[in-house]
């Protein structure tokens, strides 16, 4: 039987994010909860008056632990309100492309990964970042052709980092049986399948189309899953995550087709067998609301202690992504040859139907909405929405919400609506965004100041695997911009409660974590560096030395 004990961190900086961001020096921590904090002698008269009357009605007694923080810094436990636990599992186990800067390094990568593998075995790529190439002349998505020259011999599949277009090659068009004659046949499918001037596909996808891929793709071994899963609650306990908002795949008829069934089945797995440190709380990918309260149920089973594991609400999709010039504008993209604004991937009066119906029946709806037009639309369905439903904004989220006009901001902000943006995105962004969008429109592009400064509520999240979940790095995006559009960055404190006691209230769990407050969870870092009185330009460079997730250490650094 493991013994009680009582757990009191002193000396230190403790930043508590409360309602009036309290700042303490001491805290105490009891089984998985927080048992009083406040200054050290506050602190040490209330564990005096729990342990006596304590002891009193337990035949244990309680022991107590302390640790002196040397003048080191408490934070609550960061929590990434959006990302996707399966892709980036599944992602460990893959190529990963991101570091490529040619063409002639990415032909070098996928040859030798074409003699390491068995024969008949895919190569998948992701991440390619082809903005990112050293010869501007290369900076475009390959095609199916540049694929056949560097290896013709294997299926190959490549991901661009957003996830939301991919190429193949002509050996992968041959297993799904797309040629110039058949694609006739796939017209009703959402997104694109790109042609060249004669009329034949360049291996290039789009949005919805991918799910004809992804539906031919072969799993990865379950012994692997295993092993990354594993590896990804390590990395997320190492940039102090404790809690996330978890997107996934739930059936055949989301846009993943057939793999979306095999995400829910690896997640449903890797929680039974305890391979996931962090708390989550899942958003489903599905056109099936009905289908929320089942898995609610379902998972709901597999929990071991209360609120592990929990089904949030449904995942929607309004348009596509910069990357892949397929967010829905109201202009056309400044780069684009042929004029396009993008799409709606699902329209209004669609989206308006499957958010009805989960609202009614008492879930979140998370809509990924990135471009001008599109944000606008989303925002007049959600308004519709509330309509004589007063005080149930809080069921509303727009995920990313890159692209706002002034307008659409203060609709946000009288709606009450919650935004779960990802500062990484600049990080990654930043060198192409104005080429892209021209210089008029990169004013309100993740416009962070604007929307705090209107009173709306920003979640932080990573969008991870799309992008690096490092907390950190993106809280000094956030105060630093890159020197992109300095007018919006933010104060580091602000940035911090974006992935603290704003990512709680995103995920219906503000009562709960969020803050360093009595009675909630013992989630919480400590750090090096007190993160307020760090320049913005080393924010990224924090060293967070333990990782406490439910009162346990999940991560301690070497």
């Amino acid at each position: 039987m493991n013994e009680e004990m009582i757990h009191i961190f002193y000396n230190g900086e403790i930043l508590t994010f409360d309602q009036g961001n309290s700042k303490v020096n001491a805290m105490a921590i009891f089984q998985d909860k927080i048992l009083t904090i406040g200054m050290e002698v506050e602190v040490r008269r209330e564990v005096e008056k729990f342990l006596k009357s304590y002891n009193r009605t337990h035949p244990n007694k309680i022991k107590v632990q302390e640790t002196d923080l040397g003048g080191t810094c408490i934070v609550p436990g960061f929590i990434d309100a959006h990302m996707h636990p399966g892709l980036y599992i599944i992602f460990k186990t893959q190529l990963d492309l991101s570091g490529v800067r040619s063409y002639a390094e990415l032909e070098d990568i996928l040859k030798k990964e074409d003699q390491r593998l068995e024969p008949g075995k895919w190569i998948l790529g992701l991440k390619l970042m082809e903005e990112t190439f050293k010869d501007p002349v290369e900076r475009r998505f390959p095609n199916r052709y540049d694929l056949d020259k560097m290896c013709s011999s294997r299926p190959i599949l490549i991901f661009r980092y957003d996830g939301h277009i991919c190429v193949v090659n002509s050996a992968v068009l041959e297993i799904i049986g797309i040629n110039a004659t058949t694609l006739k046949k796939f017209t009703s499918i959402s997104g694109e399948i790109k042609v060249d001037s004669g009329g034949n596909p360049t291996g290039i996808f789009t949005e919805g189309a991918m799910s004809l891929i992804l539906d031919k793709m072969p799993s990865p071994d379950i012994q692997q899953l295993q092993e990354a899963a594993k590896k990804v609650s390590t990395e997320l306990a190492s940039f102090g995550i404790t809690t996330c908002g978890g997107i996934i795949q739930a059936g055949e008829e989301g846009p993943a087709g057939k793999a979306g069934a095999i995400e829910l089945a690896l997640i449903e797995a890797l929680i039974r067998e305890d391979l996931l440190e962090q708390d989550y709380v899942f958003y489903i990918i599905t056109d099936k609301p009905k289908k929320l309260k089942r898995l609610r149920k379902s998972i709901s089973k597999l929990n071991k202690e209360p609120n592990r594991f929990v089904v949030g609400g449904i995942k929607l999709f309004a348009d596509g992504t910069f990357g892949a010039s397929t967010a829905y504008m109201f202009e056309p993209f400044a780069d684009s040859p042929n004029g396009t604004c993008g799409f709606m991937v699902h329209e209004k009066e669609e989206l308006y139907k499957l958010a009805k119906e989960t609202f009614e029946l008492g879930f979140q709806i998370a809509c990924h909405t990135i471009g001008d037009k599109a944000n606008r639309i989303v925002v007049d369905m959600f308004q519709d929405l509330l309509k004589g439903f007063e005080g149930k904004a809080r069921q509303c989220r727009i995920e990313h919400a890159s692209q706002l006009t002034r307008e659409v901001i203060t609709d946000i902000a009288d709606l009450g609506l919650i935004l779960v943006c990802q500062p990484a995105f600049i990080n990654s962004e930043y060198t192409w965004l104005e080429k892209r969008l021209g210089p008029k429109r990169i004013r309100y592009t993740y416009p962070f100041r604007s929307l705090i400064d209107a009173g709306v509520l920003i979640a932080g999240a990573s969008d991870a695997p799309v992008e690096s979940a490092n907390v950190f790095k993106a809280i000094q995006a956030c105060v630093t911009r890159n020197g992109f559009v300095v007018e919006e960055v933010i104060p580091t404190i602000e940035a911090l409660r974006m992935f603290t006691i704003n990512a709680a209230y995103a995920l219906g769990q503000e009562t709960i974590k969020g803050s360093l407050e009595k009675g909630k969870l013992a989630d919480f870092l400590i750090l090096k560096q007190n993160p307020i009185s760090l320049p913005s330009e080393q924010l990224g460079m924090i060293q967070i030395l333990t990782t406490y997730h439910r009162g346990k250490p999940i991560y301690l650094a070497e």
